[in-house]
C-alpha cells in the first residue's frame, strides 16, 4: 500500500516537469514579421526545437525552429542544414530588443521554402 502512495504521489509531483521546460511564445513579437537572410554558424538539432545561429551582417542572431519531427516530415533533415549554408529566415523577433532571437515561421534553404508552423 505504502509503495501505491508513493509512485502515486512521485506521478502526481512530476507529471508537471515537461510542460514547465517547453516554454511558450508570448515573449515574441507576433505583430510583425521579421526577415533575416544570413549564414549559419551553428546547429543544434535536438528536441524539442531545433536551432540554428546565424550571422547576419555583423550580428549573431539565435533562431529557434520546429520540433525535429516536424521538420523531417516536411524535408529539412540535420544534414541539411549545414555551417556555411546561407538560409532565409521569415519569423518573429524577441520583444527584448537587445536579444537577437527569432522563432522562425519559414525557412528557406538550398533555394526552397518551408513552413515550419
Amino acid at each position: 500500500m505504502k509503495r501505491t502512495y508513493a509512485a502515486a504521489l512521485a506521478a502526481v509531483l512530476l507529471a508537471p516537469l515537461p510542460a514547465a521546460a517547453h516554454h511558450g511564445w508570448s515573449g515574441q513579437d507576433n505583430a510583425h514579421v521579421t526577415t533575416l537572410e544570413g549564414t549559419i554558424k551553428d546547429v543544434r538539432y535536438r528536441n524539442p526545437h531545433g536551432e540554428i545561429d546565424m550571422m547576419v551582417g555583423n550580428q549573431l542572431w539565435s533562431i529557434t525552429l520546429a520540433p525535429i519531427a516536424r521538420m523531417e516530415t516536411r524535408g529539412i533533415t540535420e544534414a541539411s542544414l549545414k555551417v556555411g549554408d546561407t538560409v532565409k529566415i521569415d519569423g518573429h523577433r524577441n520583444l527584448d530588443m537587445k536579444r537577437y532571437e527569432v522563432k522562425a515561421n519559414d525557412i528557406t534553404i538550398h533555394g526552397k521554402t518551408t513552413d515550419l508552423r
